[in-house]
């Protein structure tokens, strides 16, 4: 999926006619497709006996429609092809993860998603990449590729056992025979169920705002270089500038930038999966979004490729972060993994489709590095939000409106 989204801006401009918001629709439709399908999936999805059926289903009608892009002649037709293509893929993905949920020991469940993360973190990081050099060779073998990777993923999802029979054998971290009220009570007094909705809100605005940057930031990118300003180091000491004609193209540095931008996603991944530290800590919630809005100020009016790249892995940092909190945070209740899996992805991706269309018109009124360097104010607005969130969550805690984890459940009938 990274191969093919890291495709559409330049693809837009380039083969399609379109400019940034052009590109910014294109990009908006794909992500309301799959947080749409995502969210109604979630209905329905999990009343099946066997759920990878539809990650099979899934993926291979995403290979098929996404690959069809490449013979669109305008971004609407484009718009159609993979939106289709992003539906089938919502199918899959709520659907996938929740048989990693499904994981008993909670533990355990933690290790999976973390591997699960480091997994997307390598095709975050190599997909662009490898985009970006098919691209410059042929835009068509870019979505070949596509076609061809979901075959091979499809492959490897109908290997994967039943959820009921593979899970079955691990035991429950919290199983302990009998327990009293009190620690029942205390089992529903999860903190994951308190930072639930302050995860999908860190979910929402990681994914919100990469796929801002990806979609009008490519334009930025791109003056750079056409005007000669992109320099390796600084302005005073540029090592090396460079240049649309005879060098490397926009195109292909902003594959290293997307490379970058996963990188710091998968080291963030890499780092969470080995302590449990980092849960329900709001001074870390807090810290990531400081270091974020940071971030995406020095992006807006910086012209070093270096500077740039070290913006792009801050942000994949915080994404990755904040996805796999909510990933954790999400899967805790065994009873509603599947729903809250499906409206985690639902909501980002919504997300994904608004925000960067509200950047891009930004763009169009005050210039490409207007909204970027204006973010740090709306992040500190949506601090406040996760703030209440947390308020909110407790006061339903203590009216015992929160539901109680299937396992405490079934430990106090």
């Amino acid at each position: 999926m990274m191969l093919g989204m890291t495709l559409v801006p330049f693809f837009t401009f380039e083969h399609l006619g379109g400019q940034e918001r052009a590109a910014a629709i294109v990009y908006g439709v794909q992500t309301l497709s799959l947080g749409a399908i995502c969210m109604v999936s979630a209905s329905f999805v999990s009343t099946f006996r066997n759920a990878l059926t539809w990650c099979l289903v899934g993926i291979c009608g995403f290979g098929v429609f996404y690959a069809a892009g490449m013979f669109a002649h305008n971004p609407a037709v484009f718009c159609v092809l993979t939106g289709i293509a992003m539906a089938f893929f919502a199918l899959a993905w709520p659907a996938l993860q929740s048989w990693l949920g499904a994981q008993p020991d909670s533990k355990l469940r933690m290790k999976s998603f973390s591997r699960f993360n480091i997994a997307i973190g390598l095709g975050l990081t190599a997909g662009p990449l490898i985009a970006g050099v098919i691209y410059q060779v042929d835009y068509r073998l870019a979505f070949v590729s596509v076609l061809v990777l979901s075959a091979a993923a499809a492959v490897l999802i109908a290997k994967l056992p039943r959820e009921q029979e593979y899970f079955a054998r691990y035991p429950s971290s919290t199983e302990s025979g009998t327990t009293s009220n009190d620690e029942a009570e205390i089992k529903r007094s999860d903190p994951d169920e308190i930072y639930l909705y302050c995860g999908w809100l860190m979910n929402i605005l990681g994914w919100g705002l990469t796929g801002a940057v990806r979609v009008v930031y490519a334009r930025q990118l791109d003056d750079l270089v056409r005007e000669g300003r992109l320099v390796l180091l600084s302005d005073k000491f540029a090592l090396h500038v460079f240049r649309a004609s005879g060098g490397v193209s926009a195109a292909t540095i902003y594959s290293w930038m997307q490379t970058v931008l996963s990188l710091g996603y998968f080291l963030v991944i890499l780092l969470m999966g080995r302590t449990t530290r980092w849960q329900h800590q709001l001074w870390i919630l807090v810290a990531s979004q400081v270091l974020l809005g940071v971030g995406i100020w020095r992006l807006a009016g910086s012209h070093s490729l270096l500077v740039i790249a070290a913006c792009h892995a801050v942000m994949g940092g915080y994404t990755g972060f904040a996805y796999m909190s909510s990933q954790c945070y999400s899967s805790a209740n065994s009873l509603l993994k599947h729903k809250r899996i499906a409206l985690n992805e639902g909501l980002s991706n919504l997300n994904s489709f608004v925000m960067p269309l509200v950047f891009a018109q930004f763009a169009v009124w005050y210039g490409t590095a207007w909204p970027f360097k204006n973010t740090p104010y709306f992040l500190c607005a949506f601090v406040a939000l996760q703030i209440l969130s947390l308020r909110y969550a407790k006061r339903k805690l203590a009216v015992g409106a929160l539901p109680i984890p299937e396992t405490s459940r079934a430990i106090s009938v």
